[in-house]
């Protein structure tokens, strides 16, 4: 029988450095806007489907759930959890509810202005990308 991996460690974590890489990269004039851009879609993904946060659905109790999650989108353990937040992208006027969830706290919040900030910096990195195979 194959053992559990133990993810408690520093190994869940591993998103951080691609994030910092992907919004310092600027200030390292060997790595070129390709990398940075690359950078930044791995760190958004990460951020959407892997980095450890609380799940914030709404419990039957009106209160916010607290089990872990992997990243932004997906739930906790519990089948409800894991597609309230697809629910609330296609219903009509749940994109409101899904920025209070997303904003409800500080450990949701962090995350989701991180990725905000690394989709800018892979934006800018494709159009100086751009502009310069466009200029040779």
């Amino acid at each position: 029988m194959a053992s559990k991996k133990n993810t408690k460690g520093l190994a869940r974590y591993w998103g951080v450095a691609v994030i910092l890489f992907a919004l310092f990269g600027w200030f390292l004039p060997e790595v070129g806007p390709m990398w940075i851009a690359v950078a930044s879609a791995v760190s958004v993904l990460y951020v959407c489907f892997q980095v450890p946060l609380p799940c914030g659905a709404w419990n039957r109790d009106r209160t916010r759930c607290r089990n872990n999650a992997s990243g932004l989108l997906p739930g906790c353990r519990i089948e409800q959890h894991r597609w309230q937040t697809a629910k609330l992208m296609l219903a009509s006027g749940g994109w409101g509810e899904l920025r209070a969830k997303t904003l409800a706290s500080w450990k949701r919040a962090l995350p989701a202005f991180v990725a905000g900030a690394t989709i800018i910096s892979g934006v800018a990195a494709v159009a100086q990308l751009a502009v310069a195979v466009a200029v040779a």
